[in-house]
């Protein structure tokens, strides 16, 4: 029998403490980092830095966190049958949180035992572990570590069905997942459609991220025989299994943190596999839609084994690799939707025995085993015919809703009913707006965006071409000379780029009153027009506008490093409260202006505080704490007159988070 249930779960869990109060445009996501070098074939297709996004705006970041693990209590919804049991978190934008094999008794996926986020996700905050799904634009996706709409419903034998739905506010489209696992069947289903409301192309992006072990002697198999990867920031295609003397379809033996997405020809079937050496492991297979697959690996290093024991409990290694599937060949890119379409699929995960003779010989040998294997489970046609039989019911109301998530799809359902627009989905219950909403409730039905004192952080920023239009509407008669209302065209113009008029918009903001979400606005936007100076000094006032702000503090010390004026960041970090100075950023903003002021000592002693300085926001490829100790050793070679030589120097585990450190490898050497 397929069981529904609502429970609870105890995990070790960091505080999150909210959110960012500053809008998200000042940290590069660093997504359309592929050059314009191509050594593709012509048919490849690929819609290489097609749609990247720069920033996270208008989401606030979540960067607040500590590393500090408490007890705590999260909500779960459980899909079981004789076969699986899966777990999923809708605090966590519906991470399939385990799925475990009742027959084998055995995990299939990396079940992180804690919830300790790091800096990888568009938004900050992300946690490893599990299956999480990624709409919109490249990256961990901005309700990973969020609520997401969860609500109860059946198919038409009565299987009860788990959805998750969501308003994605950066693309403004709505997806929605709905889990099944019927009586008899070996494998979890999800149907997953997104839904494009507009009569606008928008560039679309999914990809499904699964958390596997990474154990040796473990094989990834797929029907590739090439696969894209990056090489010197450009696409290229490397041969599988064997590149440079490495077989790199098994994991646990590539020596460096790389992406391989496998080419996978359009008349093979889609799907992945991941088998021990038994030949017993995890597969996925999908509807034709999704035709992208990826392996991910941290790669055998020093800093990739700090980076997944990192994300872990202390005492876990967290060794894991993904297994990932997307729209796309590969995430270089995103797809154009056309206007008015809805894109829909369905994937099966599920357990797979293969007969490990196979698996682990020639490849041919093994990818004839595991589409065996995987035919078993489901077949193609089966799988094709489940996507149309089961339409109906994803576009019928769900029977109740067990958890509502934000407000933004309700107001954008408020929005489309003022301005006679079609409703944004009709069957989807979004809720009711809430208080983050309001500012936006007003204009729309008021045509102000309100006043904010402004010592007081802005509640919420929105982009969206329908709201800039009401705005540019709002500041011609009502909020004319309301500071608020120019500061956000000013950041939706810096959003899209448009520079000139995003300076346009901030000044106007600024003349109006000096509040120190406007300077911090300026100081970015003249970082990225090449003024460093008039950048730390609008950085510096607008600390001084809200000396008390976590956000402002981290974002002024930074600032002042990235710009080399280490007396001004020592100045203020002396000035701070004790409970900003004990923030493990400022502490390493700090260390490396007092080294720079020639004091190696104080820098030293900063960088072993309490058994070494943790960052619990530093970010994935992110170097900082290596490269201080680094900089104190070479400082302390000089004074002594002695040469220096890293090599002879045994590096502090707690610093070295370097993810690239054999990439010779990749370049044929």
């Amino acid at each position: 029998m397929s069981e529904f249930r609502v429970e609870k779960i105890k995990i070790p869990g960091a505080d999150f403490n909210g959110v960012s109060s500053l809008p998200s445009i000042s940290e590069n996501l660093r997504l359309s980092f592929m050059k314009d070098v191509f050594e593709l074939d012509e048919t490849d297709g690929l819609y290489v830095n097609y749609g990247m996004v720069d920033y996270a705006f208008p989401y606030k970041t979540q960067d607040n966190y500590t590393r500090e693990l408490h007890e705590k209590e999260y909500d779960t919804v459980v899909l079981e049958n004789a076969y699986l049991r899966a777990t999923f978190l809708p605090q966590f934008g519906g991470k399939l949180h385990s799925l475990y094999d009742k027959h084998a008794q055995k995990e299939l996926l990396f079940v992180n035992p804690v919830v300790r986020p790091c800096h990888l996700a568009v938004r900050n905050a992300w946690t490893s572990g599990g299956i999480e799904w990624n709409c919109g634009y490249v990256g961990h996706h901005p309700f990973t570590c969020d609520k997401v709409h969860t609500a109860k419903t059946q198919l038409d034998d009565g299987t009860p069905v788990l959805r998750f739905y969501q308003f994605e506010r950066i693309r403004s489209v709505v997806y929605q997942l709905d889990f099944f696992l019927p009586d008899n069947s070996r494998v979890l289903f999800v149907r997953t459609k997104i839904i494009n409301p507009h009569f606008r192309v928008v560039p679309m992006y999914w990809w499904s991220n699964t958390a596997v072990p990474e154990k040796p002697g473990s094989r990834v198999i797929t029907p590739a025989d090439d696969t894209f990867t990056a090489r010197d920031s450009h696409p290229v295609k490397i041969p599988v299994p064997v590149y440079n003397g490495i077989d790199i379809t098994y994991p646990a033996q590539n020596v460096l943190s790389i992406d391989y997405f496998w080419n996978i020809r359009p008349q093979e079937r889609k799907y992945i596999c991941y088998v021990d050496r038994d030949g017993y492991g995890f597969a996925q297979t999908s509807t034709s839609r999704l035709k992208g697959r990826k392996l991910f690996v941290w790669g055998n290093t020093s800093g990739g084994d700090r980076w997944k024991n990192f994300l872990t409990a202390d005492s876990e290694s967290g060794s894991y690799c993904e297994i990932q599937c997307g729209l796309a060949q590969t995430q270089y890119e995103c797809l154009p939707m056309p206007p008015k379409t809805v894109w829909e699929w369905v994937e099966s995960y599920g357990a797979v025995q293969l007969e490990p003779e196979k698996v682990h010989n020639k490849w041919e040998d093994a990818k004839k085993e595991a589409a065996r294997g995987i035919n078993e489970l489901i077949t193609e046609e089966n799988l094709e015919k489940l996507l149309q039989d089961t339409r109906n019911m994803a576009k019928s109301p769900a029977e109740e809703v067990l958890f509502y998530a934000d407000g933004w799809g309700a107001l954008e359902e408020k929005r489309r009913k003022v301005c006679s627009e079609p409703p944004l989905c009709s069957y989807l219950d979004f809720g009711e707006s809430k208080t983050e909403q309001k500012p936006w409730l007003d204009l729309l039905q008021q045509g102000c965006i309100g006043f904010t004192e402004p010592e007081k952080e802005i509640t919420s920023y929105m982009f969206q071409p329908e709201w800039t239009s009401l705005l540019q509407d709002s500041v011609k008669s009502a909020d004319k000379e309301n500071w608020v209302a120019w500061l956000h065209l000013g950041l939706n113009a810096f959003a899209q780029k448009d520079y000139e008029h995003s300076a346009v918009y901030l000044e106007k903001s600024l003349q109006l009153c000096s509040s120190p979400w406007t300077l911090y606005a300026l100081s970015v936007l003249y970082r990225d027009s090449g003024d460093h100076n008039k950048e730390a000094d609008y950085m510096v006032k607008a600390h001084r506008a809200a000396t008390g702000d976590l956000s402002l503090t981290k974002a002024v010390l930074r600032c002042l490093y990235e710009n080399q004026k280490y007396e001004e960041l020592s100045d203020i970090y002396e000035n701070l409260s004790d409970n900003l100075k004990k923030i493990p950023r400022c502490m390493a903003y700090y260390a490396f202006a007092k080294l720079q002021c020639g004091n190696i000592a104080t820098a030293e002693k900063i960088l072993y505080h309490n058994g070494g300085l943790i960052l619990p926001d530093i970010r994935e490829g992110e170097t900082i704490t290596f490269d201080l100790w680094l900089e104190i050793q070479k400082a302390k070679a000089l004074q002594k007159g002695i040469d220096f030589d890293v090599s002879d120097i045994q590096i502090p585990r707690f610093v070295d988070f370097r993810m690239f450190a054999n990439t010779d490898w990749l370049n044929g050497k």
